[in-house]
């Protein structure tokens, strides 16, 4: 199944993500090449759509990337370098079994930000100098884990492609059996960092 970026109907299945107080990564769609490149400067937003069906039917996904490099004072550890070319997340819907705390907070933040917040995350990343197939936490939540594909600038300039189980990933990160998947969402970002990052997304797609 494909999920972006063929033609502007799959384009128009995605919808901006903005997160308050920060400058916006501009996203721009080119149906001839069929990719969707972002440029970040200072900047962090993302672009996300459903995820239709189920894990059960799709639990693999695919996809290609390619960077223009790597965020020079990018450092997957700590909150002042969480900054990346490209980054890949599969959004989990939220845990039924919250405390009353955890649903109340999910609720005030889901009226702040103006749409659903999900639960869980895996963040596939284009990390500066972390290892590759590391799983580190994020430092900003919890509730996502950073899953390091590629590192540094080696193939940088190339296009690069990726495909993930995503139960197995999730097992592995947070050692249960993942809940139903909530959305897919590509990300571009330099806010922490302030630098600059681009970076090009095609051919996401969910398998069998």
């Amino acid at each position: 199944m494909r999920l972006g970026f063929d033609d502007a109907a799959q384009w128009a299945q995605w919808r901006e993500v903005r997160f308050p107080g920060k400058k916006v990564t501009r996203y721009s769609f080119d149906p001839a090449g069929r990719t969707v490149c972002a440029r970040a400067d200072g900047s962090a937003s993302g672009m996300i759509r459903a995820f239709p069906g189920s894990l059960a039917q799709h639990p693999v996904l695919s996809w290609e990337w390619r960077v223009e490099g790597v965020l020079q004072k990018g450092d997957a550890h700590r909150k002042q370098g969480d900054d990346y070319p490209a980054r890949v997340y599969v959004n989990f819907e939220p845990d039924r079994q919250l405390s009353w705390w955890e649903r109340t907070r999910s609720r005030l933040l889901e009226i702040f930000y103006g749409q659903e917040i999900p639960g869980t995350a895996l963040s596939f990343i284009w990390a500066n100098r972390a290892a590759p197939g590391a799983i580190l936490p994020n430092p900003y939540t919890e509730r996502t884990r950073m899953i390091v594909l590629q590192s540094g600038e080696e193939k940088a300039g190339q296009w690069i492609r990726e495909q993930v189980a995503i139960p197995e990933w999730y097992r592995r990160a947070f050692g249960t059996d993942p809940p139903p998947v909530h959305s897919v969402a590509i990300m571009t970002d330099a806010d922490d960092t302030g630098e600059t990052a681009a970076a090009c997304y095609r051919n996401i797609r969910l398998l069998r």
